[in-house]
Formats: structure tokens, sequence, C-alpha cells
């Protein structure tokens, strides 16, 4: 037996509101939907215009039979009741026979019943808020199907009244009318619909939550942005925000409690309001959101790189405060800002572990990296790394490796590395090793505070000028910092030996047996001509030292400073007398403030152990014994360490114009790059590329313009719509690495983040804060955070 259903209500919301699809599109309907029989389908389709005007050419709009029984949308129901076919005083409906009278459709009916309509068609009256929103069955039982005013006309015109004022205290019909009624106010912009209102909530709340989490996200930027460490040994538990906490939370809780208390009202109403669960400030979120930074960061570097369409990859290693062995991975490519005004650019991407340091391997998770960051390897033009065997070398190296399947991948070894190299090959000389060593042994002694006062008070008394007030340590990796701790060593000699002399009498064991050794060792003829040589010929590569470290120098500048460099020491060395000359009066100059006499080493027929060099006078055998070998060793290892870098940039100088028309050898050069670079001019004809190359040279033939000297000299001056080979050829030398300087660079913010106290840090975590720091440049809105965050997942908060 079925259950006995309840009227419906009328005038409810929810009665009202569940019958009702809104859109809020309105237009104007051009074609009315075709007559076709009343109790047609409502999935049945409607005929087009044509069957309308055919069948009823006479009619000047819509008939209400046209729509009776028919699935509507939106634009039609607004058709109908506010345009439906309605006729007009004159109009003569007609007569129809009741026994012996005749009845006809009175056209008052359609003033007092405003929701009655009549068809022409069928000569019978609709309703017509009845045959839009009425439900498929009513009446008492709520199951009887409605045909009268909904499905079917009435025309009974005798009872006409009586039904028509029936009809109107119908429940349904009332409710049809609400609906009719709230159905235009949606449609005409006066109200909402319900899925509107509903994202309208949706969308205030969403904008709300956003506020309360924009000063956390603000806060986390902060922190990695100064290299702050976020959180403390008790950066969890219950955040209240009325009492101070008994330990330290971390730098991150406690500036969060700065921002609520110099008035941030929507963090202190979330912090107050929230679940314990749904607070976003446990290391849970916070790691998140850094990881949401670090993908910003590198979406945005990703796809420079990917529009330069050439890239070379910059790459070295170190070790953690963890004894993890951290690749560093940096990208180097040309950069535009407008047209022809390029500039070279060198971005660190992350940082990688790696658990084994062959060459193999160390390729493989060079290459993994670069796919998933999303980095098109095939654009990858060269290849930049230290000298170390797992990195260079030639059979199982890391660039033997990437060669194998990127052969246009050229490998070029730091420069900076090289003079490195240099230098530590020259200083193989034995009396300039010893002076290297006394003064790293200074330096060390004293590295301690109650030396170094002594040896301030000494600077200060008989130096006053200079404004060093302490030695710099002769590092092995700071290439600058070994040619400042030589000329401030120089500087400050005489203070440092009366600092020795005051403090070897000391009490101190040891502290006064060291100042006795050392003082023996700086008084001697040989360190001081050793010292005062190392200072003159590191006075030259100070500076090519200094430029090799940036970042916008191209290989042409690399190699036409370390070219100087020669050049001038060739030059001391074909004058090595006067040279010396010089220098020597200034050493016995120092040898008299410190009380000592110049002289040489006895000399012996059958001496092994240190140099027995034939001389006449002091100064001679100086010159012979230590300057001359050091300025020889010293050319020797620098044509030797960038032999390799000279051939390299020998393809590329036909590049370069001279000033008159290309040599046969030019042309050559030209070819085999274009040749070599078959991927990247394969859309271009040699002949025309040879065109282009003679074109490219004759433009600094007459003209005005200024011979570059460098590769981004020239790439300024392309148009690559006249010399597109040339441009590109320009570009891939232009992105050859220099230098891994950035790679080192890296190392120091890596030092300042992961430290003794945060050395459980994880890799993700470790990336996203070292972005931050570096990046400083690349701007990141909240908004992006949280749509990423967003996308992570549910959420407990609707961001």
């Amino acid at each position: 037996m079925s259950q006995k259903r309840k009227k419906p209500e009328v005038g409810t919301s929810n009665s009202l509101f569940k019958y009702i699809s809104v859109k809020p599109k309105i237009s104007t309907i051009n074609e009315p939907p075709s007559p076709q029989k009343h109790f047609a389908s409502p999935s049945s389709p409607s005929p087009s215009t044509s069957d309308i005007v055919g069948n009823y050419e006479n009619l000047s709009s819509f008939d209400i039979s046209l729509f009776v029984n028919k699935k509507l949308d939106d634009k039609q129901k607004i058709q109908v009741l506010q345009n439906v076919w309605v006729p007009d005083n004159n109009y003569n409906f007609p007569n129809q026979q009741i026994g012996n009278q005749k009845r006809k459709f009175n056209i008052l009916w359609l003033t007092k019943y405003k929701w009655l309509t009549y068809s022409k068609i069928e000569d019978s009256a609709f309703c017509k808020v009845c045959v839009l929103f009425s439900p498929s069955e009513a009446g008492y039982s709520s199951n009887q199907s409605l045909h009268t005013f909904v499905k079917k006309g009435y025309n009974n015109w005798k009872k006409g009244l009586e039904k028509f004022e029936k009809h109107g205290n119908l429940n349904y019909h009332k409710e049809a009318n609400l609906k009719a009624d709230h159905f235009m106010d949606v449609m005409l912009g006066k109200i909402l619909s319900v899925d509107k209102q509903i994202d309208k909530f949706h969308h205030q709340q969403t904008l709300e939550n956003q506020e309360k989490l924009k000063p956390i996200i603000k806060t986390i930027i902060l922190c990695g942005r100064q290299c702050l460490p976020l959180r403390a040994h008790r950066d969890y538990g219950t955040f209240n925000i009325d009492q101070e906490p008994e330990c330290n939370e971390g730098n991150f809780r406690a500036l969060l409690r700065a921002r609520i208390d110099s008035g941030d009202t929507n963090l202190k109403q979330h912090l107050m309001t929230c679940g314990k669960n749904s607070t976003y400030i446990s290391w849970n979120i916070q790691n998140q959101i850094i990881d949401a930074c670090d993908e910003v960061i590198l979406t945005k570097l990703v796809t420079k790189i990917n529009n330069a369409k050439c890239f070379t990859i910059l790459a070295d290693e170190t070790s953690d405060i963890s004894s993890i062995e951290q690749f560093a991975l940096c990208i180097r490519y040309i950069e535009s800002t407008d047209v022809n005004n390029f500039k070279i650019v060198e971005h660190f991407l992350k940082f990688v572990p790696v658990e084994s340091t062959s060459g193999q391997n160390l390729a493989d998770v060079l290459l993994t990296t670069l796919n998933s960051c999303g980095i098109n390897i095939n654009y990858l033009r060269g290849q930049g790394y230290d000298g170390a065997a797992a990195m260079s070398g030639k059979f199982k190296g890391v660039q033997a490796r990437i060669i194998e399947k990127y052969p246009t991948a050229l490998y070029v070894h730091c420069v900076s590395h090289s003079l490195n190299l240099a230098l530590s090959n020259a200083v193989d000389i034995v009396p300039i090793r010893n002076s290297f060593g006394v003064i790293e042994k200074v330096y060390t002694f004293f590295n301690t505070p109650k030396r170094q006062i002594i040896l301030k008070n000494q600077i200060q008394l008989l130096v006053p000028d200079i404004n060093k007030t302490k030695l710099v340590q002769l590092c092995p990796t700071r290439w600058i910092e070994r040619h400042d701790s030589i000329i401030v060593f120089n500087q400050l000699l005489l203070p440092v030996v009366a600092a020795l002399e005051e403090i070897q009498l000391w009490n101190c064991k040891d502290s006064s047996s060291g100042a006795f050794l050392l003082l023996n060792g700086i008084r001697q003829s040989t360190f001081i001509i050793s010292l005062l040589c190392s200072e003159k010929l590191l006075a030259y590569t100070l500076p090519i030292s200094k430029i090799l470290q940036t970042t916008d120098i191209d290989l042409t500048t690399a190699v036409n400073q370390v070219e100087s460099v020669v050049s001038i020491l060739r030059r001391l060395r074909s004058n090595v007398d006067n040279e010396f000359k010089q220098l020597f009066l200034e050493a016995q100059e120092i040898a008299s403030n410190l009380d000592l006499t110049m002289s040489i080493p006895r000399l012996t027929k059958h001496q092994t152990k240190r140099c027995n060099t034939p001389s006449e006078s002091i100064e001679e055998y100086y010159r012979r014994s230590i300057f001359i070998p050091w300025v020889d060793s010293f050319l020797n290892s620098l044509s030797d360490r960038f032999l390799k870098h000279k051939n390299l940039l020998t393809s590329y100088k036909c590049l370069l114009p001279t000033g008159r028309n290309p040599t046969d050898e030019q042309i050559s050069s030209f070819k085999n790059l274009f040749d070599f670079y078959e991927k990247d001019t394969q859309q271009i004809n040699f002949s025309v590329a040879k065109a282009e190359f003679e074109l490219w040279y004759e433009k600094f033939k007459n003209c005005g313009y200024t011979l570059p000297l460098n590769a981004i000299d020239g790439l300024n001056l392309c148009d690559i719509n006249i010399f597109e080979s040339v441009f590109i050829l320009l570009k891939i030398f232009a992105t050859l690495p220099v230098s891994t300087s950035t790679a080192e660079r890296s190392f120091s913010t890596l030092r300042r983040i992961k430290t003794y106290l945060r050395n459980t840090m994880g890799q993700s975590r470790l990336n996203g804060l070292a972005n931050l720091h570096i990046h400083r440049e690349i701007q990141i809105k909240e908004s992006d955070v949280l749509k990423i965050l967003s996308e992570k997942g549910p959420r407990k908060l609707k961001f």
C-alpha cells in the first residue's frame, strides 16, 4: 500500500528553488519552436522556423500551444512569459456551438486573469505559468497527472469563468506563479539564483581564507629571503596568542606574533577561531609553502631558459654539514629585454644529492634533474665544470658521457679554476712555496684574540695610514683572497715582525716558541725576495681573477684578458734585469728596516739540496734562483692551461668581423661551425648562410660601426632578420661557459642554510630556501602560492 503524500507547500523557498534551472544568459529567441502535437514527448526535437511559417503564416508571434509539453531552456521560458502571442481587440474569436447557443472566448478574460493565454491554433486557453513551471503530477494525492490548462487546452467557454477561478486557487498554480516571478527576478538580475548564491558564498569564504593565509606565506618568504631559520627546538603545539611562550618557538612563530601585535587582524582572527588541525603554521605546511615558492621560481626560470633555445650547464660538487655530497646545478643562457639588447645571465637551479661521484652517475643525475625541471635538453650547447677527473675525464667523465648523447654540448674547463691551477703549479718553485707556507703559518698564529690585539696595536703604531687591521688567509679555493693575502702581508710586514718580537718574550711556551720560529722564517733574504716577487706577479693576475668570476663575461673576453697578462709577463721576462733591479732595491730597504743584511746561502761544489746557481752578486743570485724561474714557470703554466681555451676560441673567432673582407680561412671556419650545429641551422641553406656571413663582414667595413670585441657585442649588433645564421652561431658562442663561479657562490648559501643546528633538513626544503635566498629578483605572489597549494589536494580551508 502506497504511503499517502502530503500536499505540496506553496511559497516555500525550498519547494521554489528546486524546480528552477537558472542560466544567467538572456537573449531574444530569433527562431520559435515549431508547432507539434500537444502530447509529443519532452525530448522530441523542435521543428525549424520554416515549418512554423509554412503551416501558420498568419501568426504574428508565438502561439502558446507550440510550447506545451516541451523541454524549454531559459531563453524560451523568457519568450513565453514576455512575448507569447496575444489577440488584439479586433480579433474575431471563432464561435462554439453548445446546444442552441453559440459561445466564444472573451478577450476581457485575458485582462482579468494575467496567467491566462489564448491559443489561436487550437482555439483553447492555457495557463502560461503552469505550462512552464507546474510539476508533472499534483492534486490531493500528489500523484494525479495535470492536463487542463497545462498539457491540454480548455475550450468549454460556457463554464470558463468557473474553471478559471478554480484553477487560480490551486496550490500547484500558485506555486508555479511564484516560480515564474522568481525566475524573472533572477534572469533580470534583481536577485541571485541558488547556485550563484552558493558560488558567491564560496567565493567570499575563499577570499577571506586567502587573506588569513597571506600573512603566513609572507612570513615564510621573509625568512627564506633573509636566510633565517624558521623552526626552533619547540616549533609545535598550540599557538597561544595571549600568552608569551616560555621557550624559544623559532623565528617563524615570533614573526607571526610580531604581525599580530602590529595590528594584523586577519591573522589574529584566523589563529583565534581555527581548529587545531587547520592553523596552517605546522612544519608540514611550512614545507608545502616553501615547495610552492620553489615551484614558482623554477617555473619562471625554466620558461626563460626554454625560450632562449640555447643554454649551457654549470656544475660543481661539495659536501654539506651532514656529509652529503651536493651537486650544485646552474644554467647559463642569453636573456633579451628588448630588440638587440641581449645579456648573459647565469642562474642557480637546485642542489642534487649524489651517492656516487662516478662520471656515469653524475651525468645521469644531471640529465635527470634537467628533465624533472622541465628544461628541454635538446637545447644544451655547452658544459662548464672544474678539472676533476670525474667531471672532465675524456672517456668516463661527465662531459664525455653527455657528449655521447648530445654532441654539440662542448665542454669548457672553468677559466677561474685554470688560473688557480696555473698559480698552484707555478709555486712549485721551492723559495716561493716556502714563503707561502710561512705566510699561512703567520696568519694561523695571529688568529687568536690575545695575539690579534698585539698585532692591531703594532699596526696603529707603525702604519696608521693603512686601513687593514688583520691578515688575510691564503685560501686555496677563494682565488681573490690568495692575491689579497700576499699584498696585505707585504703591507703589514713591519707590524707583524714587531708583534712577533713582543710575543716571543711572553712566558707562554707555545706563543713564545711559535713567534721565535716565525721570526726566523721571516728574517731571511730568501723570504723577502720571494714575497716581493709573488706580490709583483700576483698583482697582474688579481684584476683578471675578479673579472673571470663575473657572470656576464664570455670566452673571448676571458682569453683576451689572460693573453694580456701573458703578454705583460713576456715583456717583463725580456726586461728581467731592470725589473728585478727595482725589486731588489725595495728588498734591501725592507731588510734595513728589519736590521737584516741581504746575503746568499753558502755555495759548495757538490750541493744537491738547494739552488747552487752561479752568480757574481747577491742581486744576480736571487734574480737567477727565484725571479726568473718564478716568471718562466708562471708563463708556461698559463700557456698550457689556456691552450684548449685558445683553440676553442679560434673556431668561433671568425664570427667577429675584422673590418676587412673575410678570408678563406674564416669562411672555412664558418662552414665548420655551420655544419657542426646543423640542428640549429638546418632550416638555412649554406649558400644563403655564406652570403649572410659576407654581408656581416661588409657591414663593418665602410659604416661607422665599432668592431665587436666579443660575442655579446656582436649579438647586440646583429639583426636576426638579415643575418639569421650568424645570429644563431653568435648566440651559441656567447652561451659557452666561462667560469663555475655561480655554482661556487651557491655553496656559500648552502653553508648558511644547512648549519650544524639544521643538519636534518630535507632536500626539498633546502632547495626551496636556497632559491628564495638566491633569486631575490624573482617576485613571488601569495596568490600563486595559494593556487599551487589548492591544486595539491583537499584542504581544511577552502582557498
